[in-house]
């Protein structure tokens, strides 16, 4: 996938930004060189693009001193209480294991963490998305984990750390925390968990507030993953071309468009649809009645200059376009919608 498809959270930059101001740099003048600025930073939901994440990784390793030792790597939760919600409130270890990989995107989703195994071990494969990359992130990743686990299991065992470069063993404030030896320039970085009381009901597991935090950081999760769709970004690329007048253009010519403007082939474009089981025409279809919907509830714009603008020739097919869509005429709907217009 496209790393500017991917993401994480902007919650890590105010602690990136932080070190930086620790380490003598103009945290200004680095967000500026990665096109991020304060204002795209400050809301809590904000995220950053994995492109520039990726970037901002290698000026971290190359030009930060190693920050203090943590001695709880959990407390690396506390900037993400939804996630923390979560896996600190399990019914047993296992499930915080899984649920850490699974709501994991809530920080970023930029790389790929794959649990596999079974009985009393677990397997976590770290891939590294870019090209370069050091293998400090999934370093972090496995000492979150591994303090995870220390909380469901104070005598789990950390074994068979593999990592694929030498850099993340310069992390020392993140090796030490796992208590246990790694090897360098393997093929892949892994780490192995064992633990007999994976499956053991935790003592501390509260039913009601799980009931609670897990629905609320499924919400978070699915706005997230829908920021990596691909078909968004073509929905919008067809919503700023409908937005210029377009007028009657056909399909076959809005396609070309936006091709044109996301820089890739007619084939390339159907297939990365195809991959979330959509056709361009059901996203043209998406995006003409998104934009219909605007300007029936925001404008007094005729009905026939509403068909124009998303690019149907005559106001009957519109119409019959807008009545099967939305299951009301257009003129029916800005009744029951139009508010506050005057």
């Amino acid at each position: 996938m496209d790393l500017r498809n991917k993401s994480v959270s902007a919650r890590l930059y105010k602690l990136l930004f932080a070190e930086a101001e620790k380490n003598g740099l103009d945290w200004r003048t680095i967000g500026a060189s990665l096109d991020i600025d304060e204002a795209a930073i400050c809301a809590s939901d904000a995220r950053v693009a994995g492109d520039k994440h990726v970037r901002m990784l290698k000026l971290v390793t190359t030009c930060f001193d190693p920050p203090e030792p943590i001695a709880d790597m959990s407390l690396c939760l506390m900037p993400f209480p939804e996630l923390a919600g979560v896996v600190f409130n399990c019914a047993t270890l296992r499930e915080a294991l899984l649920q850490f990989v699974e709501y994991r995107d809530l920080i970023g989703n930029v790389d790929w963490l794959l649990p596999s195994g079974q009985d009393d071990a677990i397997a976590f494969d770290y891939v590294l998305e870019g090209d370069g990359r050091s293998s400090v992130c999934a370093l972090g990743n496995f000492a979150t984990i591994a303090a995870v686990a220390r909380i469901y299991d104070p005598s789990v065992r950390i074994r068979d750390v593999t990592l694929t470069d030498s850099k993340g063993v310069r992390a020392k404030w993140l090796a030490d925390s796992l208590r246990v030896g790694l090897r360098t320039d393997q093929p892949r970085n892994r780490m192995v968990l064992q633990s007999s009381a994976l499956d053991r009901p935790f003592d501390r597991y509260n039913a009601a507030l799980a009931a609670i935090h897990h629905p609320a950081a499924l919400d978070d999760l699915n706005r997230i993953r829908a920021l990596g769709l691909f078909s968004p970004s073509v929905q919008r690329c067809l919503s700023d071309i409908m937005g210029g007048d377009a007028g009657d253009i056909q399909p076959k010519s809005l396609q070309a468009i936006v091709c044109e403007r996301l820089s890739m082939t007619r084939w390339t474009l159907q297939r990365k649809l195809a991959a979330e089981q959509l056709t361009f025409s059901e996203v043209l279809m998406q995006a003409r009645v998104q934009r219909a919907r605007d300007l029936l509830t925001h404008t007094h714009m005729p009905i026939s200059e509403v068909s124009e603008r998303v690019g149907f020739g005559s106001t009957p097919a519109f119409t019959r376009f807008f009545s099967r869509a939305c299951g009301v005429p257009p003129a029916r709907y800005r009744d029951q919608h139009q508010v506050g217009m005057g």
